[in-house]
């Protein structure tokens, strides 16, 4: 049997709270609470709940940025916490994220291109600038933005056209993961269906799995197979997404579902609509 892409086994992660007076000993909160999940390669596992949650701290300790004080996390088998920082760094061409805010992701004094190529200089430096050009070029393209969009800033752009720019760069070390921590939130609702139907279209083209972080149930019927849902650090229900939203067994997942739309609470939404030209979006 094939390992999974990626495994997340017991992890925990506390913080350290401020000292309430000089002597008092300081307070530690668990945020998470021995989380364990598998992802395959190829697909795509959601995290849902509420704010608070653990969601965005558990994807922080699965993109190397937080080390967890238990647990391991595995990638292609591999402890990244084990690896050292030299092993950490040849490692995460394989995974790259993308976060909430279009905008406040990308630096609005670099044109797009400088954006784009950045991880791709900081992680494969090795790569000749003829092949870096033309993985900038598939990149622009395959999110639906034409080579030209490389010598533009952020600015000259629409917030649906500046998260393409964020999932080009994500792109751009041909990873195996993808992070995304509410990647379409901050987006219109009709631009967040052109964005997903992207991330799907992407998914099958590069065979990419995603760790899709979110509290929006709607989305989630869309983008992913499974689904965790979380509650104060816990994972309390894990299976098929639609088994999931259409039969919950935990209380809170049911409160969860309950929440939502009838229309959209027990039915698997559908595909969005083929993304128009990217001057729509």
């Amino acid at each position: 049997m094939t390992a999974p892409l990626l495994e997340i086994r017991d992890v925990a992660r506390d913080y350290t709270l401020p000292r309430a007076s000089l002597l008092s000993r300081p307070q530690v909160l668990r945020v998470l609470h021995g989380i364990n999940l598998t992802l395959p390669a190829g697909q795509s596992l959601g995290i849902v709940g509420e704010s608070g949650c653990g969601k965005s701290t558990l994807a922080r300790c699965v993109m190397g940025l937080e080390a967890p004080q238990q647990g391991r996390v595995m990638l292609d088998g591999q402890d990244i916490y084990a690896l050292g920082r030299r092993g950490l760094r040849g490692l995460r061409s394989r995974f790259q994220a993308i976060f909430q805010d279009p905008y406040g992701s990308l630096d609005p004094r670099q044109t797009v291109r400088r954006i784009v190529l950045e991880p791709l200089a900081a992680l494969q430096p090795e790569t000749p600038a003829a092949d870096r050009e033309s993985r900038l070029i598939e990149v622009l393209e395959a999110v639906g933005l034409s080579p030209a969009a490389a010598d533009k800033y952020p600015h000259e752009f629409s917030g649906g056209q500046r998260q393409r720019i964020a999932i080009a760069r994500a792109l751009i070390t041909r990873p195996a993961l993808i992070v995304a921590d509410e990647p379409v939130s901050a987006l219109d609702v009709s631009v967040q269906a052109q964005v997903l139907n992207l991330m799907m279209d992407l998914q099958e083209r590069f065979n990419l799995s995603y760790l899709f972080i979110s509290h929006d149930l709607g989305v989630m019927r869309v983008i992913t197979d499974r689904v965790a849902v979380m509650h104060l650090g816990v994972v309390v229900e894990e299976g098929p997404t639609n088994e999931v939203f259409d039969n919950p067994q935990h209380p809170y997942t049911r409160k969860l579902v309950d929440a939502v739309p009838k229309p959209f609470a027990g039915r698997r939404m559908r595909r969005p609509a083929p993304s128009p030209a990217p001057s729509a979006v």
